[in-house]
């Protein structure tokens, strides 16, 4: 995805004919890639790299119950249900 705000992952989702709580985003920015879905009802997984861009990093502490921070990609796998 080239944009990644709320509207964008609603289309998406909408795309994949699923409810927002049916999606998971993994990625490394809280700005794009998880606090968009948080907002819109999905899950997000924020696995952190080294360099942030400028234009990403937020000064904010995230909790909600459909966020998940992990320091490695193989701890995704404890959320996937299969």
């Amino acid at each position: 995805m080239s944009d990644k705000k709320e509207d964008d992952y609603i289309k998406l989702i909408k795309h994949l004919d699923i409810n927002p709580d049916e999606f998971m985003m993994i990625g490394n920015s809280l700005k794009s890639d998880v606090m968009p879905v948080i907002n819109i009802g999905g899950h997000a997984v924020h696995v952190p790299y080294h360099t942030t861009w400028a234009h990403e990093h937020v000064e904010t502490v995230l909790t909600h119950k459909n966020f998940k921070h992990v320091h490695k990609i193989s701890e995704v796998l404890e959320f996937v249900k299969f």
